[in-house]
């Protein structure tokens, strides 16, 4: 009974923690909806190293988000990488940007997240 129970338990409980995970992709100046909030991407400040580059410093990526939920706005900044590799405020933080090259002059998409 016990086996049961657990084999009916725990993917319910995995299910329910993966459901409130969103992602959202979003370039400079676009809008979307992240879990129960609306992120606006306002700024982006790409400094990384391009991939077929060698630089000295690896260099960030800094981003602005106005961030709307329950009728209540915040401001945010992150930058990536973060010391220990865990961007986040607010509860978001962002899950992945693309490496670029060195003549690639377009904005990175960035993947934000609302999981920890």
């Amino acid at each position: 009974m016990n086996k049961l129970m657990a084999a009916l338990i725990l993917p319910a409980l995995f299910a329910s923690a993966a459901a409130g995970a969103a992602t959202l992709t979003l370039k400079s100046g676009e809008t979307g909806t992240l879990g129960k909030a609306q992120v606006t991407l306002l700024r982006l400040e790409d400094s990384r190293c391009p991939t077929d580059a060698q630089c000295i410093r690896s260099g960030e990526l800094r981003l602005s988000l106005l961030v709307t939920e329950g009728g209540r706005s915040r401001f945010l900044k992150l930058s990536w990488p973060e010391a220990g590799n865990v961007p986040q405020a607010g509860g978001i933080r962002v899950l992945k940007v693309p490496g670029r090259k060195a003549s690639d002059h377009r904005a990175a998409p960035v993947t934000l997240t609302d999981t920890p």
